[in-house]
């Protein structure tokens, strides 16, 4: 058989909403509104310029139901493109999928396939040699395992086995459609397409078990290259995977270490030098960049009193910057450059102040106390809230913590002079 190549793809979210991030100032926002359909149009153009066979979706082309048709109507647009070319697609739905009534109504493009919601579904391309199996979501919550219904593999053709799923559990994922490499293994299939999680992973190579993750990134937490996966085969045989980035925002954190740092100077140029690499990395999109300032450093105090000007004027340092940058948020994480343990065993305001802290960092029983207290707050704050790339979650140990740190930090100066004052 000859060479058959196909490009797995999932979760494009087109059009998705980007909740809170008018609250930034200067913020990109139509470019970054904009950037799941240029990216889909990016992909759209990947394919017919490779001439590729086939193109599968693992599910969320959408971000949940329409507001109107328009994005249903730039989907279908460059789905039409695909088919002009002669170029099958083959959609499942999945869990955002599953909420869209609007794109229930949608009229496919010749050669577009949607697998069945109501029972697994098969669709053979003979010329191809590729049988594809598969169902997408009838509704949101899909909490049983779905492919044991999934029918037996096509002797003699390159099975793929088509699902939306976080397995048996993936980080800020729901866990939807829960099932087991071996349980996929056991199918048989030559090929697992999955989708729902927007970080690509290659879970297993015999066979490829693959999330290609989302195509473009959404906020801060989902950075790094966003892409697909091009897939060879040849006599039924996967001979080679490789990714393809169609994203045009780039999201990245940036960790400055201000450890060696004494002065204005010494800070800018640590950071340039992180802002530097980054943009290297972002190779010539637009870098959505979250700045974390760190370390102990003799600035510390300086930074904790006068956070607001220096963020200007590291915005301000970053508009010389040649390459295209939004700085989204800056954290002051710093340390005061002092003996923790020493300030804790003195027997003063200080030291007393400072072990409470500490006790509510390393005490079981007092951390409840907080999350309580933190619950009972953010059940109070709009739903909206808790879609913000920032959003406390509270089922996170490490944010608590970084959140005691935090005041930690920023007290030190101010008892340490006052305790000089005194």
């Amino acid at each position: 058989m000859s060479l058959v190549r196909f490009v797995h793809s999932a979760d494009i979210h087109l059009d998705s909403p980007l909740k809170g991030l008018e609250k930034y100032e200067s913020a990109p926002v139509d470019r970054i509104r904009e950037a799941t359909r240029i990216a889909f149009t990016n992909l759209i153009s990947f394919c017919i310029d490779e001439e590729v066979d086939l193109l599968l979706i693992s599910g969320d082309l959408f971000d949940g139901d329409l507001k109107d048709f328009k994005a249903g109507l730039f989907l279908t647009d460059q789905l039409k493109r695909l088919s002009k070319a002669l170029i099958p697609t083959v959609i499942i739905r999945g869990n955002h999928d599953a909420e869209a009534k609007m794109t229930k109504k949608i009229h496919w493009p010749n050669l577009v396939h949607q697998l069945n919601v109501k029972k697994p579904e098969t669709i053979t391309f003979r010329d191809l040699g590729i049988a594809i199996h598969g169902q997408g979501y009838a509704e949101r919550d899909v909490l049983e395992d779905m492919t044991q219904a999934y029918p037996d593999p096509i002797s003699g053709m390159f099975n793929i086995g088509m699902l939306h799923t976080a397995l048996q559990g993936r980080d800020g994922h729901a866990a939807y459609a829960p099932t087991s490499v071996e349980k996929l293994r056991s199918k048989g299939y030559d090929y697992w397409a999955l989708g729902h999680v927007h970080k690509r992973e290659v879970v297993e190579t015999q066979p490829p078990i693959i999330f290609p993750g989302n195509i473009q990134g959404r906020h801060a937490r989902e950075i790094g290259p966003k892409g697909v996966t091009l897939v060879s085969i040849e006599d039924n045989q996967v001979i080679s995977m490789t990714e393809y980035f169609p994203d045009v925002v780039r999201w990245d954190h940036c960790h400055v270490d201000l450890s060696d740092a004494r002065n204005e100077g010494d800070l800018y140029h640590a950071l340039r030098h992180v802002i530097n690499k980054a943009e290297e990395q972002a190779d010539g999109r637009l870098l959505a960049c979250r700045i974390t300032l760190e370390g102990a450093t003799e600035l510390h105090t300086d930074l904790v009193s006068r956070q607001e000007e220096w963020a200007y004027g590291i915005r301000a340092e970053m508009t010389d910057s040649d390459g295209d940058i939004w700085i989204e948020k800056i954290r002051f994480n710093t340390q005061a450059k002092v003996d923790m343990e020493a300030l804790r065993d003195q027997d003063n305001p200080l030291g007393g102040v400072l072990r409470t802290l500490e006790q509510l960092k390393t005490n079981d029983e007092n951390r409840d106390d907080i999350l309580n207290c933190l619950t009972t707050i953010n059940t109070k704050l709009p739903p909206r809230y808790k879609q913000w790339a920032d959003a406390l979650n509270l089922n996170d140990p490490a944010q608590l913590n970084e959140l005691l740190s935090g005041i930690e930090q920023s007290i030190i100066p101010k008892l340490l002079q006052e305790a000089g004052d005194s």
